[in-house]
């Protein structure tokens, strides 16, 4: 049993990539549509609509990050689950590696939704509001980067 539990993880989560990965290919191969969700929600001026775009282009950079290390470490799952003998402490420690990996870029999309509210206006504010909320209950609680419309994509 504790040798299949590793396994069963694995391929939990290449069943979720290939859910991922087919869910964006669906959506004209394009992770990202070109705007942001809030361009056309909010009447946003020329300088924000700039700020918000930059501060767009650096979590999305920083997203790709994230993807290629989350490759690397599942690679290495992969090949710890494989080894003979049994190294529990390597499957263990990558695991650990993972999680931290997607809390880290949890906090980034955070820190991301905070720094755009603070371009906005208050009184622009409600309609960013309802855009996080909605993205927060279409997608189980889990915040998003992009700024897409909600189940789409990954974003506030």
């Amino acid at each position: 049993m504790r040798r299949l539990l590793p396994w069963a993880l694995l391929v939990a989560s290449l069943a979720a990539n290939v859910a991922l990965g087919v869910s964006l290919a669906h959506r004209d191969g394009s992770a990202f549509p070109s705007e942001p969700l809030i361009f056309s929600k909010v009447q946003l001026d020329p300088s924000q609509r700039a700020r918000i775009s930059s501060l767009r282009t650096e979590l999305l950079a920083r997203r790709q990050e994230n993807q290629r290390n989350l490759m690397q470490l599942r690679r290495q799952l992969a090949a710890a689950i494989g080894h003979e003998p049994e190294d529990r402490a390597s499957v263990d420690s990558t695991l650990r590696q993972i999680a931290e990996s997607q809390a880290r870029f949890q906090a980034a999309v955070v820190d991301h939704v905070l720094a755009v509210r603070t371009v906005l206006r208050p009184d622009q504010r409600p309609a960013f509001e309802d855009i996080i909320t909605g993205h927060m209950q279409q997608a189980g609680g889990q915040m998003h980067c992009g700024l897409e419309p909600p189940g789409e994509g990954t974003s506030p």
